[in-house]
């Protein structure tokens, strides 16, 4: 029996009764919690049980044979895990159970017990807790009117560069979100796509066991994303020398292209086009025009009017753009 009435009030669980209670808020996190809610109900045999069901003859009610009530509140994220999501011939019931870190403990706990005790396995395999978002260093909350919206956002960067910036914090710690770190992301994210377009046009690719083999390591230390990003600024560091001192040697240039590859199959950037990355924010007017302009210096220089060729370039400089000519045709980025 894990579970005992109280008269008048509802159906607890006996906390008792399960060994692995507090497991997954290692004990001390979840101690310190509980202290403070002492005295709550004090027909509970033990401070740290909780509701199962709590009765009541007030709509919206539902019958059952221990009295017409409620369920308690983690009942319902175990009902739906169990319903919609669960293995069933696993030793877990779903692999990844997240939340934010004030879940950790009663909720997250409580969630597991029951759920632990009711199909006598574990409810999850691994249990993430992120940390909260604060903004120039309040938390973030709609009476503070300082809430951070992605769209808002967007309206001045890219999705990847937002991306980047928000995975350079650990996911269990807070985010400090202001302008001046984001713009800093960015300069670190424009790095690697300035090497990407020194191997513009390698289309082989050579894997560098070597360097995906530490991102995988330390990506399984607890997704430890600033020791990788750390391992990526040693890779662009290196890469640029590397080039530096051999801008021909093609096996270079496919092991880079091989681990840009690489980082976007596993962190989820650096696979945008590199010189479409630089073209950010302008709009598709702008943009058209120095497509046009583009075309009509390649034909002026087709047909060997080098003046008017060097006129048109001084237009497209003067639009705040540079162009490169390559191989693969003119690009250009905003300066």
């Amino acid at each position: 029996q894990k579970a005992y009435i109280i008269d008048n009030d509802g159906v607890y669980f006996d906390t008792s009764k399960d060994n692995k209670y507090l497991s997954i808020s290692n004990n001390i996190v979840a101690q310190e919690s509980v202290q403070n809610r002492i005295g709550q109900n004090m027909a509970k045999k033990d401070f740290k049980d909780f509701a199962l069901w709590k009765f009541s003859l007030i709509e919206p009610k539902y019958e059952a044979s221990f009295g017409a009530g409620r369920p308690g509140w983690h009942i319902e994220c175990s009902a739906m895990i169990q319903k919609h999501l669960a293995y069933e011939d696993e030793e877990y019931s779903i692999d990844i159970h997240g939340g934010g870190a004030d879940l950790l403990f009663p909720h997250h706990e409580n969630e597991a017990a029951q759920s632990r005790c009711s199909n006598d396995k574990e409810l999850a395999k691994y249990w993430m807790h992120n940390g909260f978002v604060n903004i120039d260093g309040q938390k973030m909350s709609k009476s503070l009117g300082n809430s951070f919206f992605i769209k808002d956002a967007l309206k001045s960067y890219s999705g990847e560069v937002l991306r980047f910036y928000l995975l350079s914090t650990h996911y269990r710690s807070n985010f400090n979100f202001n302008e001046e770190d984001l713009i800093s992301s960015k300069k670190r994210l424009d790095k690697l796509y300035r090497l990407k377009k020194r191997v513009y046009g390698v289309v082989k690719s050579t894997q560098d066991i070597e360097f995906e083999d530490r991102i995988r390591e330390v990506l399984s230390d607890d997704i430890n994303i600033s020791m990788a990003l750390s391992v990526v600024d040693e890779f662009v560091s290196y890469a640029n020398e590397a080039l530096d001192n051999n801008p021909k040697d093609k096996i270079i240039k496919a092991k880079i292209n091989s681990n840009l590859e690489f980082l976007d199959r596993v962190i989820g950037v650096g696979g945008s086009d590199s010189f479409e990355y630089f073209q950010f924010g302008l709009n598709p007017k702008t943009k058209e025009k120095i497509e046009n302009l583009i075309k009509q210096r390649v034909e002026a220089k087709k047909a060997k009017d080098f003046e008017k060729s060097d006129k048109i370039r001084d237009e497209i400089i003067a639009l705040g753009v540079s162009i490169m000519d390559t191989a693969n045709g003119t690009m250009w980025e905003i300066v």
